[in-house]
């Protein structure tokens, strides 16, 4: 919702906060071509979403049938990086590992930041064996995938608009 949200009605948001969904692919985009002017985003997705796969492509039939969707979607890097073109960023990105906690088990998290100065920034984190879940203290249902618990989804998002102070960072590769 958001991400049509972003480009149907440019202006409306002052950034935008995406988890556990991607850009449509250019062929499955029901939208008019103008893209909306730059605008700060932060994406969330696990590598291992039953129903949004972080590796894009089209939907799996059992998703299509069930909430009666469809089309071809972009990876979850690919939509950080077409943000970040929409933002007219051409430095590379950069990837840091975030501390790993042991309640999160087999998941882990990695923040990928595509910043220049002038440009609002994108930032994605890669929840890895992560699944459709938003990262936290809370654990989903077994059927949407592993929670991760080294990410607080909401304090992250809150630090990323400068609502919340930014933590000590970590190690950046």
């Amino acid at each position: 919702m958001v991400i049509r949200l972003v480009h149907q009605v440019p202006g409306l948001l002052a950034g935008a906060a995406v988890i556990a969904a991607t850009q449509p692919a250019p062929e499955s985009f029901l939208l008019p071509d103008a893209p909306p002017g730059p605008l700060p985003v932060v994406l969330i997705h696990g590598t291992a979403d039953p129903l949004v796969a972080y590796e894009g492509g089209p939907m799996s039939w059992w998703v299509r049938r069930l909430f009666r969707v469809g089309g071809v979607s972009l990876s979850a890097p690919q939509t950080a990086a077409y943000f970040a073109a929409r933002n007219a960023i051409t430095q590379p990105p950069t990837a840091t590992d975030l501390p790993h906690r042991e309640e999160s088990g087999k998941t882990s998290v990695t923040r990928t930041d595509y910043q220049q100065d002038g440009k609002p920034p994108v930032t994605l984190y890669t929840v890895h064996a992560g699944g459709h879940t938003i990262p936290g203290s809370r654990k989903a249902p077994f059927v949407l995938g592993r929670t991760n618990h080294d990410l607080n989804a909401a304090e992250a998002i809150g630090q990323f608009f400068g609502l919340m102070p930014l933590p000590e960072s970590p190690k950046t590769r």
